[in-house]
């Protein structure tokens, strides 16, 4: 096996079992989602069944992915930075970047069973069928939207690597992030002057999308240029974040500074 496979893969194994021993991850995990759920169908339903899948289970499941991908991915730096253990990882044989991807790729696993639980508890709870009009288009947008959130999450912990003020900014901009993205709601109820920001974060393309496709496509014009939008904000979140650990592996050599002090 290559070695970087195995890294790769040792990495996620001891990421998912460090985090699953934390309670703030599987409050965020199991409990949030269910709340999250709970709150949003309290606010849809009286709709019909499309718009509670469209507003209830994406928007529960994209909330419950951004938290368990993204933002626990990105506090993983500080996490091993104040227990010590950035620097060593650091200097492992391994390279730093591979040990952090499967870390990503371990909170990735996580967080996809996390979506699966907030969509099956609203199944259950309120016997709404989950169902879909392009199951097979679905499935696409749903590997590409994996890969985006996976992206992001390299590309937040390697800002967070490079400088240690990203994490207040990080949890300043956990909500707004998800109100940008359109979670709850259509984007275009937000001001006209937000949606470029919108546009510029690929869970707002990955929800389009996945609502698109609960309902079914009637203009593939349209799918195609939000696909497109997905695919490129992906393609561009992998560059940054590997320039990132470029920049990472020469600062880190030349100023010794990933530690607490």
């Amino acid at each position: 096996m290559n070695a970087d496979l195995r890294v790769l893969i040792s990495s996620s194994l001891l990421q998912m079992k460090q985090s699953f021993s934390r309670s703030m991850f599987k409050f965020c995990m199991v409990v949030y989602p269910l709340l999250y759920g709970f709150t949003l169908y309290m606010l849809y339903k009286d709709h019909d069944r499309e718009q509670i899948i469209s507003y209830v289970m994406l928007g529960s499941a994209v909330s419950s992915l951004w938290g368990t991908i993204s933002f626990s991915s990105a506090g993983d730096i500080n996490r091993e930075r104040f227990m010590g253990a950035l620097e060593i990882i650091f200097n492992a044989p391994s390279r730093f970047m591979i040990i952090m991807l499967g870390k990503v790729i371990g909170n990735t696993i996580l967080g996809t069973a996390s979506m699966i639980i907030s969509i099956v508890f609203i199944v259950v709870s309120f016997g709404v069928p989950f169902t879909l009009a392009d199951p097979f288009l679905f499935a696409i947008i749903f590997i590409i939207g994996i890969l985006s959130f996976t992206a992001i999450a390299m590309l937040l912990s390697g800002l967070l690597t490079i400088s240690r003020s990203t994490a207040v900014l990080m949890n300043c901009l956990d909500y707004p992030i998800l109100i940008l993205c359109g979670v709850a709601f259509p984007i275009s109820v937000l001001p006209q002057w937000t949606i470029p920001f919108s546009y510029i974060l690929s869970p707002t393309h990955f929800l389009i999308l996945g609502r698109m496709c609960v309902k079914g496509i009637s203009d593939y014009n349209l799918f195609s240029y939000h696909l497109l939008w997905l695919i490129g904000l992906t393609f561009l979140y992998t560059l940054l974040f590997l320039h990132f650990y470029k920049v990472i592996d020469i600062k880190a050599r030349q100023h010794a500074t990933l530690g607490v002090i």
